[in-house]
């Protein structure tokens, strides 16, 4: 339960001590008295944002702290499964800091937590329900939400929403790759024929180097064999050649040659040259031989050359080099696009698997939710009569999303996905005889919707773990009798809960099992909010002026009297 709340420096709450006992708190006070504050300091600890707005003193921080106390056994294991802070026996400290600029920082334990552990973990201990909810009530999404929670299906709804998650980034995945391949398909008529070009004309990285001396060599044959022939005559074949006369320099060289290492020095060096001179001369010799006017080999080559002038004019290329990459470039082009097909295809197999397992855990979800209509219909009417309506009909429509863009197909239908599964789910009610069942959002007035949003709060009560159910003005709309029951339902829940609710009838401010006053002080120029515990004599006199106002008449406090001791709270 909710032992301890402390504010200060909150809106007009200067410095606020509370302490909650077990059951059901009433809080009462005048309007603008700072209601509205305390459930607004209530919902920093929820983990809603805030802003430097609610900082009344700009030379100091804004700090609302809850001490929840006596937690069961299951919320503890709860809470121990996250690791951001240590949980030590069965208390949970949280605290909430603003700063005059604006920046909040959370902890529970003392230890720093970010503000989504911040809702995590007050959503396990904190129900807080205000006006605002009870015209959420109106949307089909949150009248699914709490036929789930009836059934017990809430974490299979969680699975079904990451899947359908999982499900739509393959769908955008899938479109991406398509429109990848639609584009890929305009051009690959024309990698295939230009990878075929290239291909059939058999290009070469260094072809057109070695072509570009070949055809130099041919075009300037003769010249070369009569410069080469001559080279040969001069160096080799003739008697008085530069070999044969390098020759007779080296005889007597050779014989004195061990005299000095100096002089077999440079012998080495003469016996080098007259190998080159000889190795020369027949490589000569044999360019020689292979070298002649061949006018068709020198038309091929010509003919060889035009063809990679005009492939690098047209792929922009510099060399036989860069065409090649032009053509692996292609061909790498073309592999894509099959392999584009494949991943393709691949991934519609996985999203189809999905599509299945969606479908599987589609349909558990939906009967889990069928076979939680008959009885959850059954005690929201029970309870509907408790809080006033006589005479009144409940219905919970379960239905598909039919529809001919359904990713899923369940019995021959196809059904539309959304993250609660493919059901709509709608509440009719009847709340007067005589007048047609319709829409909760048709039908009921805001006093109305309230008392179904208790209705369920009590229906759904054993499926919730929060051990501390607030209820901010709930009452709105409703008066006499009606808040009567209403307050019966509020004092029947807090004995399974602890309950905190804010009210301005005394119908249910008498219901309570300890009641507290909000108040306004104004000293000087300063104006403070304040809440106190009344005693049973101050909340006599509350009560009474909530029944006549400010004069209090003495049927006023004995109507209060009578009030607090009504026998349904015995």
């Amino acid at each position: 339960m909710l032992k301890h709340l402390y504010i200060r420096n909150y809106a007009l709450f200067t410095e606020t001590h509370v302490e909650f006992p077990p059951g059901l708190n009433v809080l009462t006070g005048e309007t603008g008295a700072g209601k509205s504050l305390l459930v607004g300091a209530l919902g920093l600890i929820n983990g809603k944002r805030a802003d430097n707005s609610v900082v009344f003193r700009t030379d100091d921080k804004c700090i609302v702290e809850a001490r929840f106390v006596n937690l069961s056994p299951v919320i503890c294991q709860q809470l121990r499964n996250n690791d951001e802070f240590d949980l030590e026996e069965n208390e949970v400290l949280i605290r909430r800091e603003i700063r005059p600029n604006g920046k909040s920082r959370a902890f529970i334990n003392d230890t720093p937590v970010s503000l989504q552990t911040l809702r995590d973990v007050s959503a396990v201990l904190v129900d807080l329900h205000s006006q605002n909810e009870s015209y959420s009530l109106l949307s089909a999404d949150h009248q699914l939400a709490l036929v789930d929670a009836y059934a017990g299906c809430e974490s299979l709804t969680a699975q079904f929403a990451a899947t359908l998650r999982e499900s739509q980034t393959l769908q955008r995945e899938i479109r991406e790759l398509e429109a990848k391949e639609q584009q890929a398909k305009q051009q690959l008529d024309y990698y295939q024929f230009q990878a075929k070009e290239l291909e059939a004309a058999g290009i070469q990285a260094d072809e057109e180097a070695n072509l570009e001396q070949e055809l130099n060599l041919l075009q300037h044959a003769e010249e070369v064999r009569e410069a080469l022939g001559g080279s040969v005559e001069m160096l080799y074949n003739q008697e008085m050649s530069l070999y044969n006369q390098l020759s007779e320099v080296l005889e007597p060289l050779r014989k004195i040659r061990s005299v000095s290492t100096a002089i077999e020095g440079e012998v080495e060096k003469l016996v080098e040259v007259l190998n080159t001179i000889k190795e020369t001369s027949f490589a000569f010799q044999d360019l020689l031989e292979t070298t002649e006017s061949d006018p068709e080999r020198l038309a091929f080559i010509e003919e060889r050359m035009a063809l990679y002038h005009k492939f690098k004019l047209r792929y922009q290329a510099r060399n036989g080099e860069e065409l090649v990459k032009k053509y692996e470039e292609f061909v790498a082009r073309i592999e894509e696009f099959g392999s584009l097909e494949a991943t393709i295809s691949q991934k519609k197999k996985a999203l189809s698997k999905i599509y299945h397992s969606l479908t599987e855990t589609g349909l558990k979800i939906e009967t889990a939710r069928k076979a939680a209509k008959q009885p959850l219909e059954e005690q929201i009417f029970t309870l509907l009569r408790e809080v006033g309506f006589e005479k009144s009909r409940f219905e919970i429509i379960i239905e598909r999303n039919v529809s001919p863009e359904g990713e899923l197909q369940a019995d021959g239908q196809q059904l539309k996905a959304t993250p609660g599964g493919f059901n709509k789910v709608w509440f009719l009610i009847q709340t007067n005889p005589g007048m047609p069942a319709g829409p909760l959002a048709q039908i009921a007035s805001g006093g109305e919707i309230s008392r179904v949003m208790l209705a369920l709060k009590a229906a759904l009560a054993d499926k919730s773990a929060s051990p501390v159910l607030i209820f901010d003005e709930i009452d709105t709309g409703i008066s006499g009798e009606i808040a009567h029951k209403v307050g019966e339902v509020m004092h029947k829940l807090s004995r399974r809960f602890q309950i905190l609710a804010i009210t301005h009838l005394p119908q249910i401010a008498g219901k309570g099992d300890q009641h507290f006053q909000i108040s306004k002080e104004i000293v000087g120029e300063t104006t403070s909010s304040s809440v106190s515990r009344l005693n049973h004599e101050a909340r006599i006199n509350e009560l009474a002026k909530m029944i006549s106002g400010d004069k209090v008449s003495a049927t006023a406090l004995q109507n209060a009297r009578e009030l607090i001791k009504s026998p349904e709270k015995e």
